[in-house]
C-alpha cells in the first residue's frame, strides 16, 4: 500500500483540473472591478453550466419572490459570489461526484451532502455571528473534504484502510490517517488548491478548518473559525458521512471567538438540517 509522496503528487497531477471559465469565473470574482457583464460573457461560454447555474439559482434553497429568466440576472440578484460559489460547486461535483468509487467503504452521495451540508452550515453561523462575507466561508464548506474523495478515487485502498481502523478505534477519519502515517485528505486539498489558484482566504480556510487556532492571519479568523465550526455542525447530523466514528470536537477556542452557547449551536444545527432538505436541487446538481 506504500507509496512515495512523489507518486501520490503524480497521480494528483493526472486529476481533472478546472475548465477554462471555472478558472476564469475564480479570478473575475476576485477582481474588485468586475462587472456583471464581464462575468455573463465567460460563464454563457459553456451553455449546460449556465443551465445549471439558473436552475440552481431559481431553487427552492434561495427561495426568490419571482423566477430568475437570465444568468445576468441572477448574478445581480445572487451576487458574484454566490454565483462563483454555483459555478465552482458544478464543477466539484462532476469532476469528482458523478461516478461510483472502486471502494464499498466510502459513500460519493454521503460525502457529497456532507460537503453540502458544512457550506450551509457556514451561512447559518455567519448570520449567528453577523459575518457579512458569507459567501467565501460557504464556498470553504463545498471543497473542504474533497481530499477525501480524491484519495477514494486514486487509492481506495488507503481508504479502505483508513475507514476500517476509524471504526475499528472509533476514531476520526483524520486521526485515522495520521495513526497510518498517510497523507492526510487536508494536504491533499491545500496541493489541488493552489495548483488551481483558488483565492488565498479559500485556502486558508480549508488548510485550517481542522485547527483552527494555528491560523496566524488575523484578518482571515473568522472564515477559519466559522469554517471550522460549520464542520462540526454538519458532523453532528451525521459523522459517518465523511467518515468520521466518533465526533469532531468543537474548538474552544472557535467556541469562545464566535460566542456560542448550547442554545445557539442547537439553533444552528436545526437550520442548517431544515436547509439541507429545501437542497434538493444541489444533491441532483
Amino acid at each position: 500500500m506504500a507509496k512515495t509522496l512523489n507518486d501520490v503528487l503524480g497521480e494528483l497531477d493526472s486529476l481533472p483540473t478546472p475548465s477554462f471559465v471555472v478558472t476564469k469565473v475564480l479570478k473575475l470574482v476576485s477582481q474588485p472591478e468586475v462587472s456583471a457583464s464581464e462575468l455573463t460573457e465567460v460563464i454563457e461560454k459553456d451553455p449546460n453550466l449556465t443551465v445549471r447555474v439558473m436552475r440552481l439559482a431559481n431553487s427552492a434553497y434561495y427561495g426568490l419572490p419571482q423566477k430568475i429568466t437570465t444568468l445576468s440576472h441572477a448574478i445581480m440578484i445572487l451576487g458574484f459570489k454566490t454565483v462563483r460559489n454555483l459555478v465552482t460547486s458544478i464543477y466539484m461535483h462532476d469532476a469528482f461526484f458523478s461516478s461510483k468509487l472502486k471502494t464499498e467503504s466510502f459513500s460519493v452521495d454521503k460525502l457529497w451532502w456532507h460537503l453540502i451540508a458544512t457550506a450551509i452550515a457556514t451561512e447559518q453561523i455567519s448570520d449567528e455571528v453577523g459575518f457579512i462575507n458569507k459567501e467565501e466561508p460557504f464556498l470553504v464548506g463545498i471543497i473542504h473534504d474533497l481530499g477525501k474523495i480524491v484519495v477514494a478515487r486514486l487509492f481506495p485502498s488507503y481508504t479502505d484502510a483508513i475507514i476500517k481502523l476509524a471504526s475499528m478505534e472509533s476514531i476520526t477519519y483524520l486521526e485515522s490517517e495520521r495513526k497510518l502515517g498517510l497523507l492526510d485528505h487536508v494536504s491533499i486539498i491545500r496541493y489541488l488548491l493552489e495548483k488551481w489558484e483558488f483565492p488565498h482566504e479559500i485556502q486558508t480556510a480549508v488548510d485550517f478548518h481542522h485547527d483552527p487556532e494555528k491560523v496566524n492571519e488575523e484578518t482571515l479568523r473568522d472564515i477559519v473559525y466559522i469554517s471550522h465550526a460549520a464542520d462540526v455542525v454538519a458532523n453532528v447530523l451525521d459523522p459517518k458521512a465523511s467518515g468520521n466514528y466518533k465526533l469532531p470536537i468543537m474548538n474552544k477556542r472557535v467556541w469562545s471567538y464566535l460566542e456560542l452557547n448550547g442554545t445557539s449551536f442547537l439553533e444552528i444545527a436545526k437550520e442548517t438540517r431544515e436547509m439541507t432538505r429545501r437542497a434538493t436541487d444541489f444533491f441532483n446538481i
